[in-house]
């Protein structure tokens, strides 16, 4: 698949209130596209509701009652965006409509990695017919870029302003505690084009819990240039800072880069990095993190075939 290939319906109208070159944004307008068309089973759902936990979103997607998503929004408090949103699929099930309508909770890094994730742990254990997908721009990135359970450690936030201290949270090994039908991580960009469309049609097309862990590029939060998100996602992508996994019918695919990259690679493109940048050895300790997870997930990958 190739950028000219692709066609996105007009769901996200521009007078959205997000950052120029979000890359949640992007993400919004390409995943409400897809859904919306046929799926691999060849059914066409509806989107019943966009359910929004407290976050950029919550000015980004509309004003004065008007939806600027195309769909129906439903606002909700920081920590109940996964409840919410089961609450909405339920109503959808009880009027024999589950396998036609499709719920969709939009929440980020902060509300799923740290304020909301005990509700998102009881809508998972449940089961709950939701798409859940996690923006991640690893930051609290509507009050200022504020570190969070995902950033990375070391980055730079306006709460961590000498890098963050200690490590993320393992989001993947959280989602596989609850044993849910599907999780993927994905990330936007010319490279991962066909990875991404075909993950979130996927997701879409079943049924119960479903998470999809999206990577968004922040340029106010990351410092980085505004144009810089599609290329950003492919380089986290080929330095393996940011691995894209699949974990389905108990078997979890990783997808190998297909030209590995050093880790500086990604980092010297954001600010909030300078000061790794600036230490062979932090540099050094960060890419020793990320040769470990990645050893880490090919043992998953080899354990989760045998099993």
């Amino acid at each position: 698949m190739k950028p000219r290939d692709i066609s996105v319906a007009s769901f996200l109208d521009s007078r959205h209130g997000l950052c120029p070159g979000c890359g949640s944004a992007i993400a919004m307008a390409h995943i409400l596209s897809i859904v919306s068309q046929p799926l691999p089973s060849g059914r066409t759902k509806k989107i019943r509701a966009v359910v929004v936990p407290a976050s950029c979103w919550s000015i980004g997607s509309g004003w004065n009652g008007v939806s600027f998503l195309g769909t129906n929004l439903v606002n909700t408090p920081f920590i109940a965006g996964a409840t919410v949103g089961e609450g909405i699929s339920i109503m959808s099930e009880r009027k024999w409509l589950a396998d036609d309508e499709l719920t969709i909770v939009w929440a980020g890094d902060g509300s799923s990695f740290d304020i909301g994730l005990g509700l998102l742990s009881g809508a998972a254990i449940r089961n709950a017919n939701v798409l859940y997908v996690i923006n991640d721009n690893q930051t609290y990135g509507n009050t200022g870029a504020q570190e969070s359970g995902a950033t990375p450690e070391g980055a730079r936030t306006q709460t961590s302003p000498d890098g963050k201290e200690v490590a993320q949270k393992d989001i993947l090994g959280i989602m596989l505690s609850h044993k849910i039908p599907y999780f993927a991580s994905l990330a936007l960009s010319v490279p991962t084009l066909n990875d991404f469309y075909a993950k979130v049609a996927k997701a879409a097309d079943q049924k119960g819990f479903r998470c999809l862990h999206v990577l968004s590029v922040c340029p106010p939060g990351w410092k980085c240039d505004t144009s810089s998100a599609p290329e950003l996602a492919a380089l986290a992508v080929d330095t393996r800072v940011f691995p894209l996994v699949e974990v389905a019918d108990d078997c979890l695919h990783l997808t190998r880069p297909k030209r590995g990259k050093p880790v500086e690679e990604f980092l010297k493109h954001q600010r909030r990095f300078a000061s790794i940048m600036n230490s062979p050895e932090l540099l050094r300790e960060f890419q020793e993190r990320v040769d470990r997870r990645w050893s880490y997930l090919l043992r998953l990958e080899e354990n989760s075939r045998e099993s």
